[in-house]
């Protein structure tokens, strides 16, 4: 599994028109192929700031993902929002089943 997280601060003034693209872009990529999961949040000590959090099957769909004319049209106009650059980092990883059983 591949999990992509990142976050943008808005312009003042445009944390709106931030939301508003998050939104449209978390619904879009929820319905690609691959894709297990991909939230937007606003940080509750930071209300400017927009976290994602994403969860990928493979490097293969991602890299679809990145691909879309949609995808970079979105990149390309979270920059423009943002104050400052737009912060992705890209991990992979595998999941792991804690058993809280007691000891």
């Amino acid at each position: 599994m591949i999990i992509v997280t990142g976050h943008a601060i808005a312009r003042e003034g445009y944390q709106e028109a931030m939301q508003k693209l998050a939104v449209e872009h978390v619904e879009r990529s929820r319905a690609e192929p691959g894709c297990i999961s991909h939230e937007v949040s606003r940080d509750v000590r930071h209300s400017r700031r927009f976290v994602f959090i994403e969860r990928w099957s493979g490097m293969a769909a991602l890299q679809q993902h990145f691909r879309l004319d949609a995808s970079r049209q979105f990149a390309h106009s979270m920059a423009q929002l943002s104050e400052g650059s737009p912060k992705m980092d890209i991990y992979q990883a595998e999941a792991i089943r804690l058993s809280l059983e007691p000891i």
